[in-house]
């Protein structure tokens, strides 16, 4: 038994009403750049907080637990597991908090990859009533936009690309703006038609939780956009096997070339990483923009 992390104290008396149960120790988890995360060991079991107690210095954007708990409640009714959301809102001095079901860790067995391809595929795979037209949330810690849209490329432009675009800190020269401008007007021949889906939206490996009950989606930054964005998601930072796409495709199957767009929808990540993180995001930036624009 530890005692309770600082950053968990203020919350305490809150977070055992919201339960129902005492608060016995908490652990700090790994991983988690806008978050301090904890495993609450209580009298009913373990759950999940993410709290950040650096509110008030302007770490964390208002709202930000809200639209992770939709995003979360969107996903739930889907063929993956998302963990359950008990409570989330603001403690003591303001401090945010979002309180989750905790989600048991399994192995990462060949079968367990080919679960996660199939299900993903069969989350795609469910009717989404357009592009866009759901609440704005955050990619990380960046406002993300969500409006309605006629088309998959209209999209990714207008709501994912061009916010970016248009922010300060990207170190972009003009040479790199003038090629984000030839990939708007070619954009709508490069994404093949298909029906909008619902996306995790920020489907790195970090963000998959292998269960004894099967693959989990964690942090979504959800959205109504094109399948393929949660597929090339899986590859930008590695860490996720080939059978997982092969699954995947199997059960719904990805339209030709789907490997060579992969850097046309890492695009939109690998900005938000360069103006989270800075210009060491530069050159994988321009790579992929340059196998874009001039696929070999």
């Amino acid at each position: 038994m530890t005692l309770l992390d600082l950053p968990v104290r203020p919350l305490t008396p809150l977070l055992e009403m919201h339960l129902g149960a005492g608060i016995r120790a908490a652990q700090r988890l790994h991983g988690g750049d806008i978050s301090d995360t904890f495993r609450l060991d209580t009298t009913r079991g373990p759950f999940v907080l993410k709290t950040s107690p650096q509110k008030a210095g302007g770490r964390l954007p208002d709202g930000f637990y809200a639209a992770e708990a939709h995003g979360l409640g969107l996903l739930r009714p889907g063929p993956l597991i998302t963990p359950d959301v008990i409570a989330h809102g603001s403690g003591p001095a303001g401090q945010p908090y979002l309180l989750l079901s905790w989600l048991a860790p399994g192995d990462d067995t060949p079968a367990a990859q080919d679960a996660l391809g199939r299900g993903l595929a069969a989350l795609h795979a469910l009717p989404a009533p357009g592009f866009g037209g759901l609440p704005d949330n955050y990619f990380a810690s960046l406002p993300q936009r969500n409006p309605p849209a006629g088309s998959a490329a209209e999209f990714f432009w207008t709501a994912r690309l061009e916010p970016l675009l248009t922010r300060e800190r990207l170190h972009l020269t003009p040479r790199d703006r003038a090629g984000f401008d030839t990939l708007r007007e070619r954009l709508p021949d490069l994404i093949p038609p298909e029906p909008p889906a619902l996306v995790h939206g920020d489907l790195w490996h970090g963000n998959v939780h292998y269960t004894p009950r099967g693959p989990a989606l964690i942090d979504p930054a959800v959205g109504y956009s094109h399948r393929e964005v949660d597929v090339a998601a899986l590859r930008l930072f590695g860490g996720v096997p080939r059978r997982v796409f092969q699954a995947y495709h199997e059960a719904y199957p990805l339209a030709d070339g789907w490997e060579a767009r992969v850097p046309l929808w890492n695009l939109y990540p690998l900005l938000a990483h360069l103006l989270l993180f800075g210009e060491g995001y530069l050159g994988r930036t321009r790579e992929a923009l340059h196998a874009v624009l001039d696929p070999r």
